[in-house]
This record gives C-alpha cells, sequence and structure tokens, in this order.
C-alpha cells in the first residue's frame, strides 16, 4: 500500500518535500490566523495538524519568502547545476550525505536530504541559517497552539495562562511554571503574535 502523502506535500512544487508547520514561520502564522478565525472547532484541528512537527530540535525559517518561491528558486539552483533530477539528485547528495544551498535573495540556507518517490528532494532550513530561529518541537507546538488561542481571546500574545490551558486542553501537556519573554518559547510566541 503507498504512503499517505505527506501533510503539506500541495504547498510545494514537486519534486521537493518540505515540512513547512516545522521550517517556515509565516505559513504557520497564516495557519494560527484561519483555526483562530474559526475558533473551537479549528483550534481542535489545529493541535492535531502539528503533530507533523515532532518533538527535535529545528529550524524555522522567519524571512519573507513564502514556501513556494523558496521551492522554485531552490529548484531553478539544481536545474542550473544538472541535479534537478532524481539519479543525478541522489549521487550529488549521497557525497556528503546532505547538501546545503544559499538563496541569494536573503542569503538563507536549505539543507537538501534524498526524499522518497515523486517528492525526492526534501528541503529543511538550515541550522543557525540567516532568517531562522531554532527551537524544540514542543515550544513549537506550544506556541502555535497558545497563539492561536491568545487570538480567540484578544489577546496580542499569549501569556502563561493562555499557554497553560493551550498545553492542557489542545496539546495534552502538562502546564509550564514560568514564561520567558526572551529566548525559548517566548520567542516564537513573540514571532507568532498578532501585530498591534
Amino acid at each position: 500500500m503507498p504512503a499517505a502523502p505527506h501533510p503539506t506535500a500541495h504547498i510545494v512544487p514537486l519534486p521537493v518535500l518540505f515540512n513547512t508547520w516545522k521550517h517556515h514561520a509565516g505559513w504557520v502564522r497564516e495557519r494560527i490566523a484561519t483555526a483562530a478565525s474559526e475558533r473551537e472547532i479549528d483550534l481542535k484541528q489545529l493541535a492535531k495538524a502539528v503533530v507533523v512537527a515532532g518533538t527535535k530540535l529545528m529550524d524555522l525559517y522567519t524571512g519573507q519568502l513564502p514556501p513556494w518561491e523558496l521551492a522554485e528558486r531552490i529548484l531553478a539552483q539544481l536545474r542550473d547545476h544538472g541535479h534537478l533530477e532524481q539519479q543525478p539528485f541522489t549521487a550529488w547528495v549521497a557525497k556528503a550525505g546532505f547538501r546545503v544551498v544559499e538563496l541569494p535573495d536573503d542569503a538563507s540556507r536549505w539543507v537538501l536530504r534524498v526524499g522518497d518517490g515523486e517528492r525526492h528532494i526534501h528541503l529543511h532550513t538550515a541550522r543557525y541559517s540567516p532568517h531562522s530561529i531554532r527551537v524544540p518541537g514542543i515550544s513549537l507546538k506550544t506556541a502555535i497552539v497558545a497563539s492561536a488561542l491568545a487570538l480567540v481571546r484578544g489577546q496580542m500574545l499569549a501569556d502563561l495562562e493562555t499557554v497553560n490551558n493551550g498545553r492542557r486542553d489542545y496539546l495534552n501537556l502538562p502546564p509550564m511554571a514560568k514564561l520567558a519573554a526572551t529566548g525559548g518559547l517566548g520567542e516564537v510566541l513573540c514571532l507568532f503574535a498578532s501585530p498591534a
């Protein structure tokens, strides 16, 4: 039986696989706003969707290029260097296990790995790339759900109570004792905060 398509596969063109939940802040911010506009029903769906973010440490792109454009620019680079088709791409990446490309638009760096099937180019934000932050998966999921809940409540930024309500009611996670304004979860919450 063939595997189910990746939940964000429709966001970028073939042959790219790019998990926008884990690697694209602007796309996530749009999902938060959509879920908040639909209230409780979509907050539950949002919490289910963020499962694909996992729990590991990841790099989240915070730049201005939308996912489709990022993928198109990377595909153009691969095409220009003869690495676009599956066989040459796989051979090129296999030499090091991964490859890193930089986009001239904003100097962001992207890790390329070999994906499966028709989406053979697996794209990740590079570690410590310009226009990115490193975040644990649990913090990312918490920030996504808490930010949507804050919007529903009319808050620009999720406070500790909202964070803990989101963790308890939507993510089945224990409460947090405190919330730092800078770094970690606080930084991601600010990133997703509703504009003034």
